[in-house]
């Protein structure tokens, strides 16, 4: 298919996702080719054409449009993506080549491949709870080990970081020039590095609620400035986000992370801010989410414990 261009060797296959225009967001047809051809692969590569990014994550309008007619096909829409996820980290050997715009979906294809590349112009994000959405594809399991809770800090606000900074939280191997040549970086001197002190002191809480005032409270302008962010986010996924990542903290594996995701991924198909996330972002683009939540304040841990099924 055209969206995909794949070249093969008797060790592996080399995958580029090409639809440039849309980032190479991933619609449910590539999904399954890519599933295709990583069935029985030994290596995998993967780049993403175009110079915006590696990949803009899932076709978020594809999935929307299929949530609002059957939320069941819905959700087994997210199970395949989930299947292939698993499918490239088992396959594991393989080099991922990140530019640019790298979020959720493309993530969750590129992150267990044995070298995870970024170019300089990395910006890198799960940026979920701003559609409705939780950080999904089991990128909870590598945020989980993010150092000093900087994975919860990415996981509540969805917030991107460029390339030192995911050096730093371990989401990549290395950075590189456009010729693939590694650059020295410091992750020590990264903006998430330098963050780490009061992430670490706010998010070291099981209440959402608890982490925002926290950050509230923090002398550093930047820690206010992240409360007033999380506060335009879907209450629902914040909440979830949290409860996610902590509970990928104590995960064994990353199947045991993705089996949580299909039951979120079901959950959130049935009963959540997802669709009106994406009205107000993707379709409609006004960015006035009515979120079915005035706040964290109004979710409760029930509702948050239900969603995990």
């Amino acid at each position: 298919m055209s969206d995909l261009i794949i070249s093969r060797d008797p060790t592996g296959v080399s995958i580029e996702l090409n639809r440039p225009r849309a980032i190479n967001s991933l619609s449910g047809r590539m999904l399954a080719a890519i599933g295709t051809e990583v069935a029985g692969a030994r290596r995998v590569d993967l780049t993403g054409a175009g110079p915006k990014g590696f990949c803009a994550g899932a076709d978020i309008r594809e999935l929307r449009t299929l949530a609002l007619s059957d939320p069941e096909q819905a959700g087994e829409w997210l199970d395949v993506e989930y299947t292939i996820d698993l499918a490239i980290a088992r396959v594991g050997t393989g080099t991922a080549h990140l530019h640019g715009i790298s979020m959720g979906g493309g993530l969750g294809l590129s992150l267990r491949l044995s070298r995870v590349e970024a170019r300089q112009d990395l910006v890198l994000a799960m940026p979920e709870v701003g559609i409705g959405l939780w950080p999904d594809v089991g990128a909870t399991f590598e945020l989980s080990r993010a150092p000093r809770l900087a994975g919860r800090h990415l996981a509540m606000t969805g917030c991107s970081i460029d390339a030192a900074s995911a050096l730093w939280a371990g989401l990549v191997d290395v950075v590189v020039d456009e010729n693939g040549r590694q650059l020295d970086v410091d992750p020590q001197a990264s903006a998430l590095a330098r963050s780490a002190h009061w992430i670490e002191a706010c998010y070291d809480s099981a209440d959402p609620v608890a982490v925002v005032e926290a950050l509230r409270r923090r002398p550093e302008p930047q820690a206010r400035s992240t409360a007033d962010l999380i506060a335009t986010r879907s209450p629902l996924s914040v909440a979830v986000a949290l409860e996610a990542v902590r509970r990928a903290e104590h995960a064994g594996s990353l199947e045991e992370v993705l089996d949580t995701d299909r039951r979120l991924g079901r959950s959130f198909m049935r009963r959540s801010d997802f669709c009106e996330g994406v009205r107000a972002q993707l379709v409609d683009k006004d960015h006035h989410p009515r979120w079915r939540h005035a706040g964290l304040a109004d979710v409760t841990r029930a509702e948050v414990e239900n969603m995990f099924g």
